[in-house]
Formats: structure tokens, sequence, C-alpha cells
């Protein structure tokens, strides 16, 4: 099954929310699945979070496969790692991370699952080693994403695939891409079928799609049912971010 959404109709339903874990105020957006959740479910889910200024998350683990997209903003995840746009992050179910550190200007980020996780397990709580699985306990950071001027964008004469992320050792599927098309292109996309599916993430460019023009921060889901997409670039030329989730080890 494929799930699509435009990025400016989804951020149309953005709403102050609280953090779960310390009870602040900021904001969140669903793009796909619900919000939150209290038990696992087989659709995908996909959430935007706005931190406040200087605001900070605790540390914590999800019961399902993660990417975070850093999309605005400055921050830091744990005190080492910098949690800055454009950078890609992947996590095993039943891995902590954190505390999220967001600047003094916030911080934005996605988190994308295959699967609708049933809400986070705060490492400051009674009992969350109880609740933990065994897992691969991965915590991949790509390295800074570089996007195209709009001007390269639009002279690019090839179409490039360039490989992000990808875990050779367990060769489970696990990979993240950018994907980079001049004006028109097409291609087709990596094959999800032997993956736990992919997340298409619109980060410059627009993705023609059934006729609409799908602008950045726009994205699709993909389960392992479907096969290779067709991607078609707009009038000014795509970069897209393909992001595949490992098969299922639980």
């Amino acid at each position: 099954m494929i799930h699509s959404v435009s990025g400016p109709e989804a951020l149309q339903r953005r709403r102050v929310v609280k953090s779960q874990g310390t009870g602040v105020e900021h904001w969140g957006t669903g793009f796909f699945g619900e919000m939150r959740c209290k038990e696992i479910k087989e659709e995908p889910q996909a959430l935007l979070t706005d931190m406040d200024c200087d605001e900070i998350t605790k540390s914590h683990f999800h019961q399902v496969d993660q990417f975070h997209i850093f999309v605005t903003g400055s921050g830091k995840m744990g005190r080492d790692e910098d949690a800055a746009p454009l950078r890609v992050q992947y996590l095993d179910h039943h891995t902590g991370y954190g505390p999220i550190y967001a600047g003094p200007h916030g911080l934005s980020y996605f988190a994308l699952r295959n699967r609708t996780d049933s809400g986070p397990t705060y490492l400051d709580q009674p009992g969350f080693r109880e609740r933990l699985k065994p897992t691969k306990r991965r915590n991949r950071f790509t390295d800074p994403i570089v996007v195209s001027s709009e001007p390269i964008l639009m002279k690019r004469a090839s179409v490039a695939l360039e490989t992000l992320l990808t875990d050779e050792k367990t060769a489970d599927g696990l990979a993240a891409y950018i994907l980079r098309l001049g004006p028109g292109m097409s291609t087709q996309a990596p094959d999800p079928r032997p993956t736990g599916g992919h997340y298409y993430f619109v980060v410059n460019g627009t993705l023609e799609r059934d006729g609409a023009s799908l602008p950045p921060w726009s994205m699709l889901f993909a389960d392992n049912s479907e096969s290779p997409l067709e991607i078609r670039a707009g009038a000014k030329g795509l970069e897209m971010l393909i992001l595949q989730f490992p098969r299922k080890d639980f």
C-alpha cells in the first residue's frame, strides 16, 4: 500500500501539544497515522515535532524502528551528536536515545516509522528495563546532507542516487539514500519488497505524482507489497530522501 501527503496540507494540522516526558508545551503535526497511540499498529506513523527554544526532551526508546530527519533549527542528540539540518538518524526498536537538546531558535524533526508506536518509554521511569526486548541497538547518523541551489538543480543533466547510510554487516535492508533528478527527469526508485518499506521525503524541488506537484516536506510511504515506484521530477528538478527500513526481526 502507498500513503501520500502534501507537506503544506499536513502543516495545516500543526497544533500545540505537551511533551509526554516533561509536560513542556511545543508543537506537533501528524503526517501519517495517529499522533499518540496506546498500542502498536501495522500502519505507518509520521510525526513532526517542533521543539521550543532551549527545550530538552528526556532520554527514551520506542518499540518500533524509526528514522529521524532534522529539518530546521539546531540542537544536539545527547551531548555529542549535532542534530542539525539536514541530517538523518536511524534507530532500531528498543534502542535508547537522547536527551534531545533544542538550540536558541528551536529544533524541528520528523519521526518516520513503518509501524505505529505505542508511545515513548522514558529511561527515568521505574521498570523501563522490563519493557526492553532484544535488538541490534543501532543508533546511526548520516553525515550532513547538502541540497542543491535552484539553478544547479535545474541544470542537472543526469539522475544520481547517493547512499547516505547502510549496514553491510547485517544485510537486513537498512539504508538511506538521496535521489537527485533534473527538471522533468524520471527514474525507478529502489525496490521496497525485500525491505521493511520505504519513506520518500521531498527536500528540494517537486515530485510529480497523480497529477499533483508535491513540494518540500511532502512524503510517501510504500510498504513491502509494492513494486518499485516511478519517480518523476517537476519543472525545477527534485531532490528526495529514500529511507529504507530493515526487515522485521521480531
